[in-house]
């Protein structure tokens, strides 16, 4: 019997087996194909984010960011029949929630003050943050190519966050420290990606991230009309769209094969921000983000191979 494209979501999103057994050129061209639309499903998100942030307090985005992916895969726990407790690992599921939680709240903070693109770029020195945490945890050693990268990198960072200017300064600062959070958090994932569902993988940092903030969001709630519903929903189904694509691909084809095209969703960011937000990069911002990603691009080159 043929594979139905349902039957082809379906073993992709609930274990992954069959679609594993695909030769590795189609496993690539899947894999390529699920990071552009997690891309472009990233940049609807940040889009929605943005709005957002104009009629609801950042406690509530976070909530409903993470509320409709949580009980959407509850509804996939029931009807597959999945076991929703792990299979070991409680301690790197616990610490993997609480990186989440850090990663999007300095995200979430990081988009609401700075203009798509420059969020975006910033986002990428996840890759240099990567070098240095395979060098204290995986006991790598220290070499020419990461100390040139990362001061690469930071001569970007300095040249976008622009320190005449305060408020985009502390956003900025913030969201290094969210790569930072997403690069440990990187290194977690792909030792539970191994052996773990994806819908695992996503279902518990939801649930985290929605208990932790149901009371900030009930404390700071500011009244919903219909606009802000849409965009409350709209900021929690493309959250999840984008980042089913992005583990699943992941576990298709290597790291390293992947890293180039993880870059359109600088070119996703950089367009929505012009083209609904007036966001215009100046020439040093332009300069910032090719110093960031080229030295982050070369960061995933030579780096461990991890998310």
């Amino acid at each position: 019997m043929s594979e139905t494209p349902f039957s082809f979501v379906k073993d992709l999103l609930i274990d992954g087996v069959n679609v594993l057994k695909l030769p590795p050129d189609k496993r690539h061209k899947i894999a390529v194909a699920l990071i552009l639309f997690s891309s472009l499903s990233m940049a609807c998100m940040m889009v929605l984010l943005k709005l957002g942030a104009e009629r609801l307090s950042l406690w509530q985005i976070i909530t409903f960011k993470s509320l409709l992916p949580m009980l959407v895969l509850l509804a996939i726990f029931w009807v597959k029949q999945i076991k929703i407790l792990p299979h070991g690992y409680y301690g790197l599921y616990l610490l993997r929630v609480i990186l989440a939680v850090a990663a999007v709240v300095c995200w979430i903070y990081s988009i609401t003050y700075l203009p798509l693109g420059i969020a975006t770029v910033i986002s990428f020195t996840k890759g240099i943050f990567v070098l240095w945490l395979a060098t204290v945890f995986l006991s790598e050693r220290l070499t020419a190519i990461k100390i040139i990268t990362t001061v690469v990198g930071c001569i970007g960072s300095f040249i976008i966050m622009d320190i005449s200017k305060g408020g985009p300064l502390i956003a900025s600062l913030v969201g290094l420290a969210g790569a930072l959070f997403a690069a440990l958090l990187s290194i977690i994932i792909k030792k539970l990606a191994a052996s773990e569902p994806t819908v695992r993988l996503m279902f518990y940092p939801q649930a985290g991230m929605t208990l932790f903030f149901f009371i900030p969001a009930a404390l700071n709630w500011q009244p919903m009309d219909g606009t802000a519903i849409v965009l409350a929903s709209g900021i929690g189904l493309f959250g999840l769209i984008s980042q089913w694509c992005f583990i699943s691909a992941y576990r298709l084809t290597d790291v390293s094969a992947l890293a180039p095209i993880e870059y359109s969703r600088l070119i996703f960011a950089v367009l929505t921000g012009a083209l609904i937000f007036s966001e215009i990069p100046s020439h040093f911002d332009i300069i910032g983000m090719l110093l960031i990603v080229g030295s982050s691009y070369v960061a995933f080159r030579f780096g461990p191979r991890v998310l």
